[in-house]
C-alpha cells in the first residue's frame, strides 16, 4: 500500500498541472500570449538552470558506460530522422524535439525512484545524460531565432548564444576539471546550485501547464499527432528490444539497469517540444503527442510497479 500511495504521489501532481492547464484554457484566464511568456522564462532561465545542474551532478560507471553507448546513437538516429524524413511530410518546426529526448528528467527520472529508490536513480540518470548530448544542440538550433533561409554561420552563432547550451557547458566543465571539488570544501558550490535549483523549480509545473493548455485535438491536427504518437512508440520500443537485446549479452547486468531502458525506451517526447513551437498549430501537435504518451507511459509505469511490488 506505501508504494502505490509513493506512486500516486508522483503520478497525480503531472495530470493535475496538465489538468490545470486545460481548465485555464477552457476558462480563458490566460491567453496564449501570457502562456508563451512562462515558455519564455522556462527557456531562457529555468531550463538552463534544469541542464547546469544535471550536468554538474552526473556520474559514470561501467555499466553506465554501457547504457550510455546504447542511448545516444538511438536519440541521434531519432533526431536524424524527424530533422530529415519527417518534417517533409509534416513541417512542424518543433517536430524534432519529439524525438531529441524522452521525458526522463521530469516523469521518467521521479517514477523510476519511486519503485527502485535513490540508489539506483543514476541509471536513469545517465539515460539523461546520454540524450542531453543529442537534446541540448537540438533545442538550441530549434530555438535560435535565425529568421528566414538562414546560413549556416548565422545557426551556430546563435546556437553558441544560446543560454542552454553555455549552462550545459558550465556545469560539465565544473564537474570534469575538478573544479566542483574545490568550490564545495569552500562553501561556494552548494551556494550556487541552491540559487540554480530555486530558478529551476517552476520549471515543471510550467511545462505541463503549458501541455494542457495547448492540447488540441481539433481535425485538422488530430491525424498527425496519432501518427506521430505511432511512430514515436514504434521507434523506440524497437530500440528497447534491441538494447534489452544487448543487454542479455552481457554478463552480471543487474535487473535495475533492464527496468531503467523499459522505463526509457516508453517514456513520451520532451514537453519541451511545446514551447518551441512557432505557430499555435505547432504548439497543439506537440501538445498532443506528449499528453496521449505520457497516458501510455504512465499505464507502462504502473505494470511495471505490479511486477516489482
Amino acid at each position: 500500500m506505501e508504494k502505490w500511495s509513493a506512486v500516486a504521489q508522483v503520478v497525480a501532481p503531472i495530470f493535475a498541472a496538465v489538468f490545470v492547464g486545460i481548465w485555464a484554457k477552457r476558462r480563458n484566464l490566460l491567453s496564449m500570449k501570457e502562456v508563451k511568456g512562462m515558455q519564455q522564462y522556462v527557456m531562457n532561465f529555468g531550463l538552463p538552470c534544469v541542464l547546469f545542474n544535471s550536468c554538474l551532478s552526473a556520474t559514470m560507471n561501467a555499466e553506465s558506460v554501457i547504457s550510455f553507448a546504447m542511448v545516444f546513437p538511438t536519440i541521434l538516429m531519432g533526431v536524424l530522422l524527424a530533422f530529415f524524413v519527417l518534417r517533409k511530410r509534416m513541417p512542424y518546426h518543433n517536430l524534432p524535439m519529439l524525438f531529441a529526448a524522452q521525458e526522463s528528467g521530469m516523469l521518467g527520472i521521479p517514477l523510476y525512484l519511486t519503485l527502485f529508490g535513490a540508489a539506483h536513480v543514476f541509471k536513469m540518470g545517465v539515460l539523461d545524460l546520454a540524450q542531453s548530448m543529442v537534446c541540448i544542440p537540438t533545442i538550441a538550433i530549434l530555438a535560435a531565432d535565425t529568421g528566414e533561409n538562414p546560413s549556416p554561420s548565422a545557426i551556430v552563432k546563435e546556437v553558441f548564444r544560446s543560454p542552454l547550451l553555455l549552462m550545459s557547458l558550465a556545469g560539465l566543465v565544473l564537474n570534469l576539471s575538478g573544479a566542483k571539488a574545490a568550490m564545495e570544501q569552500v562553501g561556494v558550490m552548494q551556494v550556487i546550485t541552491e540559487v540554480t535549483g530555486f530558478i529551476a523549480q517552476p520549471v515543471s509545473a510550467l511545462m505541463l501547464f503549458s501541455v494542457g493548455f495547448s492540447l488540441s485535438l481539433s481535425e485538422g491536427n488530430r491525424s498527425d499527432i496519432f501518427r506521430l504518437c505511432i511512430i514515436h512508440f514504434v521507434l523506440l520500443a524497437a530500440a528497447g528490444l534491441v538494447m534489452q537485446g544487448i543487454l542479455f549479452l552481457l554478463p552480471q547486468v543487474e535487473p535495475e539497469t533492464r527496468w531503467a531502458i523499459l522505463m526509457f525506451t516508453t517514456l513520451p517526447g520532451s514537453y519541451i517540444s511545446t514551447t518551441l513551437g512557432r505557430t499555435q498549430e505547432e504548439t497543439e501537435v506537440a501538445s498532443g503527442v506528449c499528453s496521449i504518451l505520457t497516458i501510455v507511459s504512465l499505464v507502462v509505469f504502473c505494470a511495471i510497479a505490479v511486477c516489482v511490488a
